[in-house]
């Protein structure tokens, strides 16, 4: 097989984006088929979604990770220790050779790419934020909605709601935490729920998508919706626990996590 069918090969099982595939591309115009030769990058892990302001980059449990890409040859294959750089966009910003990453900025979003050997990654993003101290509930946690017959996609049971918050607010900044990993789960008889369970409720977002997993907004806030099946949900009325789960580096914050009780029924 020739270079030039091996490249397209391995760009094609890639499905890289668009700017990286085009970086690739041109690599390609000059392809070598050594084992070590880097043709396609992927840019694959962030180790969490916000970094706290002035600290490292850590992962879920409070240990600092670095960046971590992906570098592939002609044939396809992973390039075992690949000397992958990775670049801030964002000033404010340290990224040492192993892909650890601190920041001194206080607030903002941070652009960061991948690069090795004139490839480029797409952009990936992180947010910096303030320590997340405290998960609130809103007034009410107790919900009743009625259902449509027969089914119909608004069956819909009104928005569940809570809010991150700080006790940094030093230089005027607002309590809100933004960009801090919210776990949504349902609670059936004891029992959590599958993402992938239709036959009764499942979480949805507020722009319609079936997710567990979501990041606090600029004002701090995460929301999920219950969508009810009318047409397969039995009994017909019941009851579901709707758990809003938040932890800093593997300690739930104060107030987490939160409970909502929705109670489904048809049309009186």
């Amino acid at each position: 097989m020739t270079a030039d069918r091996r490249c397209t090969r391995v760009l094609g099982r890639l499905l890289l984006p668009g700017a990286l595939l085009l970086s690739a591309f041109g690599a390609c115009a000059d392809l070598s088929s050594g084992p070590d030769v880097p043709v396609a990058l992927e840019f694959d892990s962030i180790p969490y979604p916000a970094v706290l302001a002035g600290d490292t980059l850590r992962d879920s449990l409070g240990a600092a990770a670095p960046l971590r890409g992906l570098a592939f040859n002609s044939s396809g294959g992973v390039i075992a220790g690949a000397p992958i750089a990775y670049l801030s966009l964002d000033t404010g910003v340290t990224i040492d050779a192993a892909g650890f990453l601190r920041t001194t900025r206080r607030s903002g979003t941070i652009r960061l790419v991948a690069s090795i050997n004139g490839l480029q990654s797409a952009t990936r993003s992180i947010t910096v934020t303030r320590t997340p101290d405290t998960l609130i509930a809103p007034t009410t946690t107790r919900i009743a909605y009625n259902y449509v017959l027969p089914d119909v996609a608004t069956n819909l049971a009104p928005e569940l709601r809570v809010t991150l918050q700080s006790f940094d607010v030093a230089g005027g900044l607002t309590p809100a935490v933004t960009g801090w990993l919210v776990r949504w789960r349902v609670v059936h008889d004891g029992d959590t729920l599958s993402p992938t369970d239709t036959t009764r409720v499942a979480l949805q977002s507020t722009t319609g998508r079936r997710s567990r997993l979501d990041t606090t907004k600029t004002d701090g806030t995460s929301a999920r919706r219950l969508r009810v099946f009318a047409n397969t949900i039995t009994p017909t009325t019941d009851s579901f626990r709707v758990v809003a789960d938040v932890k800093r580096f593997g300690v739930p914050v104060r107030g987490s996590p939160v409970v909502f009780t929705v109670t489904v029924a048809p049309p009186p």
